[in-house]
């Protein structure tokens, strides 16, 4: 019944786009070493999961030390000073449960799902490993070469993520998106364990993290535990590195010959961090002009005129300014320049002419019912809630905007169209075959 009631619901919102914003309940509480801890409880099945987010990611690394966030989150399944090599591992599976991580710009999360009877169990892990990891130099050494064989396959040996590596890093080059999440091979030559275990103790600390847990549980037993695991942690300094802010001026074409037999072109473009009132009109603009079957330069360029095998474009949304990426697939080197004249032509008559309504209920609709749908299971929209808490210290972030959504006009699309795309203020990419 909650569930027809739900879609009911949506449906309708969607329908008039007068939307009463609902509200996602969860208990909050704060440790005095500045740990805080987000519970949504949902009793549907009887599973809990749980989350370590840690406000560190690639671009609080510092220049020299690229790969150094995504390394540790390798190590940290290398065993405690209690636990010893595999032993998390098998003591996750043992109970049924599941068990990953994962290292972005701005983040490192690491998370267990485990039956509700054993959310213990996985508290004390990862309280264990917030502060006792034990980082062996053999282990340690062999991870290394782990990860950095793992960049050649995914970074090196691809041409399309070597080519937007190389074109990245030379755009936003001497700040902390200048370069992958992986780090670069030079830098991972020279990582140590003793500048590892550093790392792990500047950030790996309870005032620079949140506990989520979402599922079958009772809110003040959860947090009973939490104090009781993670209570005694002092917190500590975090000091991040001072990077000089980059400004696009004008445009530059790098060309990057790979081994491929199609022909890309990427752009860059700077847009504002990911909270910023903005960002939905940016993505709406990216909808309309490349992203869906109908979109602009889809219907101009691949239907009419043949000219393209695919496009889009995305939003690379952190605490800091990010950007957008504008992509699309040729046949031939010769194509591009015509191409990327192309899309500005159809960039163009966005910002000067507008867009239809049809155009703009489409992908109002599309965006929130994305956001909405995805508050029907809370165990995963609780990442939602609590990265913008990890962010930008804003849990309802979501709420702000839905509202935003809901309200977008086509002067809105012009605006954005115009003032971070239209100036032609970006670092193109030619990605080509090779001679």
């Amino acid at each position: 019944m909650k569930r027809l009631l739900l879609t009911v619901f949506v449906l309708l919102a969607l329908t008039l786009l007068a939307i009463e914003v609902p509200t996602v309940q969860y208990v909050y509480h704060q440790l005095p070493n500045g740990l805080q801890i987000y519970v949504f409880e949902d009793h549907t099945v009887p599973l809990v999961k749980v989350q370590v987010w840690y406000k560190v990611g690639s671009i609080d690394e510092e220049q020299g030390r690229t790969g150094s966030a995504h390394l540790l989150e390798h190590e940290m399944f290398n065993g405690t000073e209690a636990l010893g090599k595999g032993e998390i591992d098998e003591l996750i599976t043992s109970v049924g449960g599941e068990l990953n991580a994962g290292t972005y710009y701005d983040y490192t999360v690491y998370y267990e799902i485990v039956p509700s009877a054993k959310l213990e169990l996985a508290l004390a892990i990862e309280a264990d490993r917030m502060r006792n990891l034990k980082i062996d130099p053999i282990d340690f050494y062999r991870e290394l070469e782990v990860v950095k064989q793992e960049r050649r396959q995914r970074v090196e040996n691809n041409y399309i993520q070597s080519g937007w590596e190389e074109l990245q890093s030379s755009a936003f080059a001497g700040t902390p998106l200048g370069h992958f999440i992986i780090g670069w091979m030079e830098d991972l030559n020279k990582m140590t364990h003793d500048y590892i275990r550093s790392f792990y103790e500047m950030f790996y600390a309870p005032n620079n993290a949140i506990v989520a847990i979402s599922g079958d549980v009772d809110p003040q037993e959860a947090i009973a535990l939490v104090e009781k695991y993670f209570g005694d942690y002092e917190p500590m300094e975090i000091k991040r590195p001072i990077y000089a802010e980059t400004k696009f001026e004008g445009e530059k074409i790098l060309r990057l010959p790979r081994i491929t037999r199609y022909a890309l072109m990427l752009q860059l473009y700077q847009i504002p961090r990911g909270d910023h009132e903005d960002l939905p009109a940016i993505e709406a603009l990216l909808d309309i002009w490349l992203n869906s079957e109908s979109s602009r330069v889809v219907n101009e360029l691949y239907y009419k005129r043949g000219m393209i095998l695919g496009c889009g474009g995305f939003v690379n949304t952190l605490r800091i300014p990010g950007y957008a990426l504008v992509y699309a697939f040729g046949y031939k080197e010769d194509d591009l320049d015509q191409i990327k004249a192309a899309m500005d032509e159809e960039l163009r008559k966005i910002a000067e002419e507008g867009v239809s309504e049809e155009e703009l209920e489409k992908v109002k609709k599309a965006r929130l019912k994305e956001i909405i749908f995805g508050l029907k299971d809370i165990r995963e929209f609780s990442d939602v809630i609590v990265l913008s808490a990890l962010r930008y210290d804003d849990p309802y972030l979501y709420k702000k905007q839905i509202e935003t959504i809901s309200k977008l006009t086509s002067e809105d699309i012009q605006r954005v169209a115009r003032q971070y795309f239209l100036s032609k203020d970006r670092y193109v990419g030619y990605i080509v075959p090779k001679n």
